[in-house]
């Protein structure tokens, strides 16, 4: 199936080439959006030989995927895989997500950082799994790792969902309107690659979106 994957960027020049050259083994396309970077990750991106979208400001991981995912539907790509370019997701495990996808009854491959947690700070594991039983019960099946980026989407899932979240929370966004709509969403492990040092995550004000985002989940 024609693949592409979409890396959503912001301010990551050194490890953002690495991550595109990996990637580009794999899949036909490698598309990267640039949020708004005021260092070198447009010119780094380009020079990796991925196409690059820009925001001229930061809008959010949640907008930069959505304009990522806009641009791939309109070439007719029939899976998607979304993946950070920061060094947490290792692109030589793309492999596992095609395979899993071969499954016709399987619609979303998730990546689950679950199976090995010694490098995940323990607040974030808290919130982790709390958020992945409470989004698991909103998409009526299980998902030990709702809020891992590391994805696999296939296009006729975006095509019956409309995502809005502009941050962190559109990654369990996305599961809950595929599984309140019935696609089959299947897990498979990865290595947890965690590095804080560059996460653009705000721990009360992404903790907060998503306590929103599933009280709106219950009425979608």
């Amino acid at each position: 199936m024609k693949t592409c994957v979409i890396i959503p960027a912001y301010n990551i020049e050194k490890t953002l080439p690495r991550v595109i050259k990996g990637a580009q083994k794999y899949v036909d396309k490698v598309i990267v959006v640039d949020d708004g970077s005021d260092d070198a990750t447009f010119k780094r991106a380009k020079e990796a030989g991925a196409e690059v979208l820009r925001h001229e400001k930061n809008l959010g991981k949640g907008k930069a995927l959505c304009t990522g995912l806009e641009r791939v539907l309109k070439k007719g790509f029939e899976q998607i895989i979304l993946m950070d370019g920061d060094g947490q997701h290792d692109p030589n495990e793309i492999p596992k997500f095609l395979f899993a996808a071969q499954d016709p009854k399987v619609d979303m491959v998730i990546g689950s950082r679950m199976e090995n947690i010694k490098d995940m700070p323990r607040e974030r594991l808290v919130v982790n799994r709390i958020g992945s039983f409470l989004t698991s019960l909103l998409a009526r099946q299980r998902i030990p790792d709702s809020q891992s980026g590391y994805r696999l989407v296939k296009n006729k899932v975006l095509k019956e969902i409309t995502l809005t979240s502009r941050r962190y929370d559109i990654e369990s966004e996305m599961l809950i309107k595929a599984g309140k709509r019935g696609f089959g969403i299947k897990s498979i492990p990865i290595k947890t690659i965690y590095r804080q040092e560059i996460s653009h995550f705000h721990k009360f004000w992404d903790t907060l979106r998503f306590i929103k985002l599933i009280l709106k989940g219950v009425w979608w």
